[in-house]
């Protein structure tokens, strides 16, 4: 089922609580005071040492605690930190050069061993400024370097060494700035830059030493943007659906103008394999409240190579543009609620030597395919999918799709083109075709240009039986009728509210 991370919940206080213009005199106690409030009512358990000299105030001892699902914790000792008074009624927040995380659990399943593991935030030339009113915080906050570094890691009794796990993330010239404003909600919005950022894992399996891998990669000109609201006093952080309940609704999201990454993986059962990718660039944007979850990203001049044992040559792919979108909802319903999914391979193109294994004579048109494919709709849910205890109690569909619209389909490749829309509603007291989807009542309507060509170049090569590609055009014969250019087809698909099938208006159900 989904959650919310907690660790993320955690992690966004000391990144995301970051501008500079003051508005109104604001002092160390207020802003520390605030920290304490948001990670408390988050559900963190915070031990400090307090300590004030004049206006400035120290921090000393810092301990956070959160409680995860099935006995996980999490622990994040912040050290020290300076609040300093400012002449221009600023507060200056120092703070530590590092910071350790430490998270333990249990495997779940049964006989899950118990593990733990710690990792380090560091950072360097980092500063951060609150600045504005109680009521309304902005905060700036700049570092020259960043980094995540596993520690340690133990699993059982065994502790793995950087050969056996190793964790590394570093990124260059970090910006945040935050605006925090406080009422009966916390709201919050944020935007952020950073010059580039590297990582660097891998992992030996202790019990199968042969089985392992490793992943490296980086990405250029990254920058963020969120905004949200959040409850002063969430219920239970590890509940999606109660933090949905009590108005959590946040968006997001995060654009790069180059990356690349790199994935070597030993598997002595399903075999070793190596990839590589790259992109110039792409984006991606998460929104979740009560209204829904959605999901959305593109990639530019995306390339794919892959070489795997009882491959003879590599797998080598690319795409001018690719991107996918979903939308669906999260809260039971008695009224329906939208539902989205999209998806984009344009340009897409493969190697020759993909191309000659089933068209060594270049029969088939080697021009770049494109497919898209746009589907939205209307739903209604009847089940809190994410809360725990409902969807366990699950049965069956948790949901009745009310329409469906296929606002576009293309699927251009080796030289045929097929396009569609169409409009569907869902009748759920008539005759049901599909099971949790009622009677369809509206029509789809299709075009297909090259399609004979495509036939008889697959006959020529052997990949297709002449037999069968006659009961393809007799198919195409009975659901399709000829279009006003050549090889072209055309078929306006209908459904009726009696359950009646209509194929260019002949009945064929």
């Amino acid at each position: 089922m989904t959650r919310f991370p907690p660790l993320a919940l955690g992690l966004a206080m000391p990144v995301a609580l970051f501008s500079t213009a003051a508005f109104a005199d604001l002092t160390p106690a207020q802003v520390w005071g605030d920290w304490r409030t948001y990670l408390e009512g988050m559900g963190y358990q915070i031990s400090a040492t307090e300590s004030v000299s004049g206006d400035d105030l120290t921090v000393s001892d810092i301990s956070l605690n959160f409680q995860m699902p099935e006995d996980g914790s999490m622990n994040m000792t912040l050290g020290t930190i300076r609040f300093d008074q400012n002449r221009d009624g600023t507060v200056a927040i120092i703070l530590p050069d590092t910071m350790p995380i430490t998270m333990s659990g249990k495997d779940s399943g049964p006989g899950g061993e118990e593990f733990a593991m710690t990792l380090n935030y560091s950072q360097t030339g980092h500063a951060m400024t609150a600045s504005g009113s109680p009521e309304e915080m902005t905060y700036l906050y700049t570092a020259q370097t960043i980094a995540m570094d596993l520690v340690q890691m133990q699993v059982g009794n065994e502790a793995l060494g950087e050969d056996m796990a190793r964790v590394k993330v570093a990124g260059s010239n970090l910006e945040t700035t935050t605006t925090l404003s406080i009422g009966d909600m916390r709201e919050y919005t944020q935007s952020g830059s950073l010059d580039s950022l590297t990582y660097d894992f891998s992992f030996i399996d202790p019990e199968q030493p042969n089985t392992q891998g490793a992943v490296t990669g980086s990405v250029t000109g990254v920058t963020m943007n969120g905004a949200g609201i959040i409850p002063l006093d969430v219920p239970d952080a590890g509940d999606m659906a109660a933090m949905l309940e009590a108005g959590f609704d946040v968006s997001g999201g995060f654009s790069y103008t180059g990356g690349s990454s790199n994935f070597d993986m030993k598997d002595p059962e399903s075999g070793n394999y190596v990839m590589s990718t790259s992109s110039d660039g792409g984006e991606l944007s998460v929104d979740m409240g009560a209204d829904g979850l959605a999901y959305a990203g593109a990639q530019k001049n995306v390339n794919v190579a892959v070489t795997a044992e009882g491959m003879p040559f590599p797998f080598e792919i690319a795409m001018a543009e690719s991107g996918f979108n979903l939308a669906m909802p999260v809260s039971k319903s008695d009224e329906a609620q939208d539902f989205a999914f999209g998806l984009t391979l344009g340009s897409f193109t493969m190697s020759d030597m993909i191309w000659s294994m089933f068209d060594p004579a270049g029969q088939l048109p080697r021009d770049p395919a494109t497919v898209v494919l746009d589907l939205a709709g209307k739903a209604k849910l009847l089940v809190d999918w994410m809360n725990p205890d409902a969807a366990a109690q699950m049965a069956g569909a948790p949901g009745e799709v009310e329409a469906l619209q296929l606002n576009t389909l293309v699927v251009d490749a080796a030289g045929a083109k097929l396009e569609g829309s169409g409009d569907l509603t869902f009748d759920g007291a008539g005759p049901s075709m599909v099971p949790g989807m009622g009677n369809p009542v509206g029509d789809v309507n299709l075009t297909l240009d090259g399609g004979n060509g495509l036939l008889d170049k697959l006959v020529a090569m052997g990949l297709l039986p002449q037999d069968q590609a006659m009961g393809a055009r007799m198919m195409m014969g009975l659901f399709a009728v000829p279009g006003t250019e050549p090889d072209s087809l055309k078929s306006r698909i209908e459904f009726t509210q009696d359950g009646q099938i209509l194929a260019n208006g002949q009945r064929i159900r």
